[in-house]
């Protein structure tokens, strides 16, 4: 019944074997994964260092130069901040300026009566000098007729010491005046406000002048507080370096006598504190010595 077919078995396991005897070897596949694995590897490796090599460029130092140099050749904007402070301190600057122009010239007037005064004696002094030596000439000229030639060659070069000495006398004098302070207007002070203002935002290349280096200098004196602003500071440090550190030196002073302000008042506290904690103390003792005093009183009534 049934029927075997040993023939197709047969063809099947012949063909198995054919396609088994085709496989590669465990030892060539493991070969050709390595291989592989190894090739992508370095593929990666390879194009991980490019990446790295393109995102980061080595910095080149004159590149850095150049590009400071292009930073200070230009003007800085300024913000609306730094503008609002520019223009809340310039009324204040403007009172301040005026009130150190009438100072300075109160004291220039003072020391040049001062020096008018001190000019006239002088005058009168060399006025008796002149009229002593005259004198003194006189009779020298009428004894020194039989002298010799060498002798008035000496009174001459004595003569003329004397007369070099005042001369340089009188030119310390004229060195050491007052000089006469520059008296600007209320329209003069804010201009030149405005412009040493205005410079701190040119380029850093762009020097400051005279005027504004003066201007500046009056408006860290007077109105310090205008370079609290960062911004400001920092612009008055890029174009002056010595009038920033004449600030900050400034403003370190300020504190330190506003803290030894604070110091003084806390000592004047303690001590106020100190002397009331005294004076309470005194006032109960000699409240005790009154009701002891009280009750020795009551004592010697009752033994009375």
């Amino acid at each position: 019944m049934y029927k075997f077919l040993p023939d197709k078995a047969k063809s099947h396991d012949t063909a198995h074997d054919s396609h088994m005897n085709k496989t590669p070897s465990p030892n060539s596949k493991y070969v050709a994964m390595t291989v592989l694995a190894a090739t992508l590897s370095g593929a990666l490796l390879l194009g991980g260092c490019q990446q790295q090599t393109e995102t980061a460029p080595v910095v080149d130092d004159s590149q850095a130069t150049e590009q400071v140099a292009s930073e200070d050749s230009k003007p800085v904007p300024q913000s609306e901040s730094a503008a609002a402070r520019i223009e809340q301190f310039e009324p204040i600057y403007v009172t301040q300026m005026q009130r150190l122009q009438r100072r300075l010239q109160a004291e220039y007037e003072s020391l040049q009566a001062a020096d008018s005064t001190q000019s006239a004696e002088d005058l009168l002094l060399n006025s008796a000098d002149t009229a002593g030596d005259n004198t003194t000439n006189s009779g020298d000229a009428a004894t020194a007729q039989n002298r010799e030639s060498g002798d008035e060659a000496a009174a001459d070069i004595n003569t003329s010491t004397e007369v070099g000495e005042r001369d340089l006398t009188v030119l310390k004098r004229i060195s050491l005046e007052p000089r006469k302070p520059v008296m600007q207007t209320e329209d003069e002070i804010i201009d030149s406000y405005q412009q040493a203002t205005a410079a701190l935002y040119q380029p850093v290349i762009t020097p400051l002048s005279a005027d504004e280096v003066d201007t500046l200098i009056n408006i860290a004196t007077l109105v310090p507080q205008l370079f609290e602003h960062a911004e400001i500071a920092g612009r008055l440090s890029a174009k002056s370096p010595a009038l920033a550190r004449l600030i900050i030196q400034h403003q370190v002073w300020e504190q330190i006598e506003a803290q030894q302000v604070i110091d003084m008042q806390q000592m004047k506290l303690n001590q106020q504190q100190e002397f009331e904690a005294l004076m309470a103390k005194f006032n109960e003792t000699i409240k005790g010595y009154d009701e002891q005093i009280a009750k020795y009183e009551q004592t010697l009534k009752a033994f009375e």
